[in-house]
């Protein structure tokens, strides 16, 4: 019996997991490491697409599958497929039309269970390509057959509260799901797309209690996932909805926070049945 049998532990990767440079700290390798040697479950729960995730297999390797499309899929590395997913309706790119001709500015992209298809680039999708490596695939969004998973808008930070109050004006605001991924990614998901949602479904999958979960993250789109696990965490950079929705906050992305989390929960200072500390 390892002293974490029966805990799944689920992390966002940007900002989260992953430092400033988008890497992963030899301490936070090492707690993982030892987690997963002893029972534990650890998995990502990222708004990245499988194969943006799997640079990370770099530095960690989870033993679970992973939580992706900020909770549109479920994704096991072991068998390269989907597990568990959500898509977008057939009318979904009457969004992306609706933004195309309202914000001229945001660069858009369409993912599919195995692509990423820019659709129209500016310089935010210009670094995201650089950042995890896509190949180039300039695509007319009317003209993607695949099922689609999620759409990402980009823009410059300042242009973020125009395009969140565009849509919420929108007929659109109600009939799928919007999320802030980061300071310059706004996403259209299926409706119930989360990634909390999908954590209790990872848990299900795995036979784990859902008192039994961690989550952790930063952004918006990781208060869900705080929220519904057994111990929600935020990272200290987090955003205020998401420290406010935590059990317990840690120290930020740049200071290994999952060793701290670990640490914690080997010394008790982490407790599934007393919440509410710093760690």
């Amino acid at each position: 019996m390892g002293r974490f049998d029966g805990i799944l532990l689920c992390s966002d990767l940007d900002d989260t997991l992953l430092t400033s440079d988008k890497k992963i700290s030899q301490e936070n390798k090492k707690a993982l490491e030892m987690f997963m040697s002893n029972g534990g479950k650890f998995a990502f729960a990222t708004g990245r697409v499988p194969l943006g995730a799997r640079l990370a297999l770099e530095y960690i390797v989870p033993n679970a599958p992973i939580i992706c499309f900020n909770g549109a899929g479920i994704y096991d590395f072991n068998d390269n497929k989907l597990l568990w997913e959500k898509s977008l309706d057939k009318d979904a790119y009457k969004v992306v039309e609706y933004v195309e001709q309202n914000m001229p500015e945001s660069g858009i992209e369409v993912c599919t269970n195995d692509k990423v298809y820019f659709c129209r680039t500016n310089r935010i999708v210009r670094i995201h390509k650089q950042i995890e490596k896509f190949p180039d695939n300039d695509s007319d969004y009317r003209s993607i057959q695949e099922d689609w998973k999620k759409v990402i808008f980009m823009q410059e930070h300042e242009e973020m509260p125009k395009i969140k109050k565009l849509i919420a004006e929108s007929e659109y605001s109600d009939s799928y799901s919007f999320i802030q991924s980061s300071p310059n990614y706004y996403e259209l998901l299926p409706k119930g797309a989360t990634k909390g949602d999908a954590l209790r479904e990872l848990a299900r999958i795995l036979g784990i209690d859902e008192s039994r979960t961690i989550g952790v993250g930063d952004n918006e789109n990781d208060f869900t996932l705080v929220r519904y696990a057994g111990i929600g965490v935020a990272v200290s950079n987090a955003v205020s909805m998401v420290r406010d929705a935590a059990d317990y906050i840690t120290v930020d992305n740049n200071h290994s926070a999952l060793c701290a989390i670990i640490e914690g929960l080997d010394k008790g200072r982490i407790s599934f049945d007393k919440k509410g500390s710093e760690i």
